[in-house]
């Protein structure tokens, strides 16, 4: 070989060493993992950490398949054995045996006559973003779950529903709980204790809130008129139905909230047609044959017992079982007396800004309305302080006003018994008398049934019978 040639040669071999440790210094320090490999698959050339990243040695990746190492799980999905099949460019996330994540773009390199010679793939460590974006969704979601609770609290205070009583306070949040899921609800208790407030404020926590809330008081509408206005009409379905037909409120309520207030009172052959509206998500028109759907969240209310109206035939115990899924019983004020102080204040202002008025009352007051029997529960309560707002005069209102112009009780001046009457109404007359004292001076319920060493239900109720019979 001639001198010039072999120089030339060396040359040659110089600027092709040069390029292969230009080469392989740009893969080394790229902050990429680039992979190189033919066209089966078998890769040629890899860059540093191939033992970080994959678990592995470079020995054990350097002159292996692509497919191999899938197979043994080194990653969820090899990017050459895409772009080798593929034959153009294809970016995916690929997840590694060491847990790493990437993003890897695959390049497909082809000879001069078009066939595929090698697979190029550079793959970016994603592992911290991805679990930064996990965090952030996390974080997302726990800012959701708290928007809604402050919703659901804002709600019952401004409805109300509110209370220190340990009762009350499960019953709170039940209604938080039942509010969150499409399930039916079941509200019992007595006239008064807020079973319409409740069912408003479940629909206004609920993902619901946006769309209708119907409420019909099916002790209200006439059995005659009850099916119709639940379930619509189609056209000429009777004399004297428009032309056109109408919607019920089944219909009506359709994406949002039905509630049907006093659920005892649908006679025995509509509940049949209730039943089928629950189970299936379905009703028919009076008058009509096609099935309508609906969306719907349902909510009941009695303050019967609907177990013994089953046992006596005057309810199904199919749609009884469908309708206590979710059961939530209000107990009356009588058994949350804590709460009346906090019910009374939340009144009194309420109605002071409606009258523009500045009531107040004295401590003798509170106690007087804490210890009353008050049958018509909240409702009787609100109406009272309305009332004392209204006709007091002045700016205190005090404990005698309110039993005498409230209550209608009137104490008499001393206690005795004139003529001779039998024993037992003498004996009856005493005790009203004795009672009637001790209300005027101790005030509350809890103070007499110390005084006079009896049960303070037992005092409660005979001041009850007595006011009762001032009337």
């Amino acid at each position: 070989m001639e001198e010039k040639e072999k120089d030339f040669l060396l040359q040659e071999l110089k600027q092709y060493k040069e390029i292969y440790e230009e080469s392989k210094l740009i893969l080394d320090s790229t902050v990429d993992f680039i992979s190189i490999a033919d066209d089966k698959g078998v890769f040629l050339r890899i860059s540093k950490g191939a033992e970080e990243n994959f678990g592995v040695s470079d020995d054990e990746i350097l002159g292996q398949s692509a497919y191999l190492l899938e197979k043994k799980g080194i990653i969820d999905k090899s990017m050459t054995v895409v772009v080798i099949e593929s034959k153009q460019k294809e970016f995916s996330i690929q997840r590694t045996r060491t847990g790493k994540i990437f993003m890897v773009t695959g390049i497909p390199m082809f000879d001069e006559v078009g066939n595929l010679k090698k697979a190029i793939n550079i793959s970016r460590d994603i592992t911290e973003v991805e679990k930064l974006n996990h965090r952030l969704k996390e974080t997302e979601e726990l800012l959701d779950w708290y928007r809604e609770e402050l919703h659901r609290k804002q709600e019952l205070q401004e409805n109300f529903i509110i209370g220190e009583n340990p009762i009350m306070k499960k019953v709170l949040n039940l209604i938080k709980q039942v509010s969150t899921v499409d399930a039916t609800v079941l509200l019992q208790g007595e006239t008064g204790v807020g079973k319409s407030l409740i069912a408003k404020t479940i629909h206004k926590m609920s993902h619901r809130r946006e769309k209708p809330f119907i409420q019909v008081n099916c002790g209200a509408i006439t059995e005659s008129l009850l099916e119709s206005e639940l379930f619509g009409y189609s056209e000429g379905a009777f004399t004297g139905a428009l032309r056109e037909g109408k919607k019920g409120f089944f219909e009506i309520a359709n994406k949002g909230t039905l509630f049907l207030d006093e659920i005892a009172e649908i006679p025995l052959h509509l509940q049949v047609k209730l039943l089928h509206a629950l189970e299936e998500q379905e009703i028919y028109k009076v008058g009509g044959s096609t099935p309508i759907n609906i969306d719907i969240r349902i909510l009941v209310a009695t303050n019967k017992d609907l177990r013994q109206m089953v046992k006596e035939g005057k309810f199904r115990e199919d749609l009884y079982y469908r309708l206590n899924v979710l059961p939530v019983y209000i107990p009356p004020l009588r058994e949350r007396v804590e709460d009346i102080p906090i019910l009374t204040h939340f009144f009194l202002k309420k109605y002071n800004e409606k009258y523009c008025t500045n009531k107040k009352l004295t401590l003798e007051s509170h106690n007087t309305l804490t210890s009353h029997f008050w049958q018509g529960n909240i409702r009787e309560l609100e109406n009272a302080i309305e009332r004392l707002v209204i006709t007091c005069d002045k700016d205190y209102i005090e404990s005698e006003y309110i039993y005498h112009n409230l209550f209608n009780i009137k104490e008499e001046p001393n206690i005795e018994v004139r003529g001779i009457i039998p024993l037992k109404e003498a004996t009856k007359e005493v005790e009203r008398q004795l009672l009637l004292k001790a209300f005027k001076k101790y005030k509350t319920t809890r103070k007499i049934s110390e005084i006079l060493e009896v049960d303070q239900s037992t005092v409660a109720k005979k001041l009850k019978i007595i006011k009762e019979q001032k009337r």
